[in-house]
């Protein structure tokens, strides 16, 4: 599975928004929480070469979000209008993005306002651990990730349970996951061989300059389930008449039945591409 949401962290590398000192002092969970970090068999490179350690503390109307990973300091420069700030644990530097006001970290003495870098940036792909936190302060596992949804989260959840309370909200109705946001995505029920099938027979516009593998891309909705309906196009091929017909050919197969995907032991409601290729498009 590809690393979560298939995020590349935009990484820019113009200058570097350090603080002149340390101004922000760890919460007992986020230190026992790097301290995770860095001692896990994927990391012990970076516990090796002292990375700088990024945490990036954010929320949305539901979730409190505490996202980690290491940042070699040595080829990557961080630079982000959001930066807090900075301190020092276990021989690594720790800085912090996101919000002022965290549950994972205090501010002792504000910096000054940082300016975005330059657009001269590098490509990065970190390996991400995301913990996600309801707003009553309760573990979320459902959105707690160790680099890729299909990861074992069973330390870090003890971890958060050491310091919060286990949540007892349920799994949302209506909450919808990104493909690589669930340990077992949906599939078509029939097998892709039959879905590979439906496409090419019913796909009745052709051209002959299509460009690229993948054309077009149609998201579709597979509920808890196992029935679709069509979402929007995830990836146009600039052809109006093309993603018309994508979207007729994506109803057609929304008739059909799916396996839904599962997550952390719950099924879930999940968008699901629906793939044209230019063999379904080119006579």
């Amino acid at each position: 599975m590809n690393k979560l949401f298939g995020i590349i962290f935009m990484v820019f590398s113009f200058m570097s928004c350090q603080a002149k000192k340390d101004n922000i002092m760890l919460t007992d969970f986020t230190k026992e929480l790097i301290s995770m970090y860095i001692n896990d068999v994927e990391n012990l490179n970076a516990k090796n070469r002292k990375d700088e350690i990024i945490i990036i503390s954010n929320t949305d109307s539901l979730h409190y979000y505490l996202s980690v990973f290491a940042n070699n300091s040595k080829e990557y420069k961080f630079c982000r209008e959001d930066f807090i700030g900075q301190t020092s644990y276990s021989g690594h530097l720790i800085r912090a993005f996101g919000s002022e006001n965290s549950n994972f970290y205090s501010v002792i003495s504000e910096i000054k306002t940082q300016k975005r870098c330059g657009d001269n940036f590098t490509e990065y792909d970190p390996s991400i651990w995301r913990i996600c936190f309801f707003k009553d302060l309760s573990f979320c596992k459902m959105k707690t990730y160790k680099v890729t949804a299909d990861r074992d989260i069973s330390a870090i959840q003890s971890l958060a349970q050491k310091f919060f309370e286990t949540s007892n909200v349920p799994v949302a109705n209506n909450e919808i996951y990104q493909i690589a946001e669930v340990e077992i995505a949906p599939e078509f029920a029939l097998g892709e061989d039959s879905l590979r099938h439906i496409i090419n027979s019913n796909f009745a516009v052709k051209r002959n300059n299509m460009q690229g593998k993948v054309p077009v891309v149609v998201s579709i909705l597979i509920d808890k389930n196992g029935k679709a309906t069509l979402n929007n196009i995830s990836k146009s091929s600039n052809d109006t008449e093309i993603d018309n017909e994508a979207l007729r050919v994506a109803k057609i197969i929304c008739q059909y039945e799916f396996v839904p995907a599962s997550h952390r032991g719950e099924k879930v409601n999940a968008l699901f591409p629906v793939v044209f290729l230019r063999n379904d498009i080119v006579p």
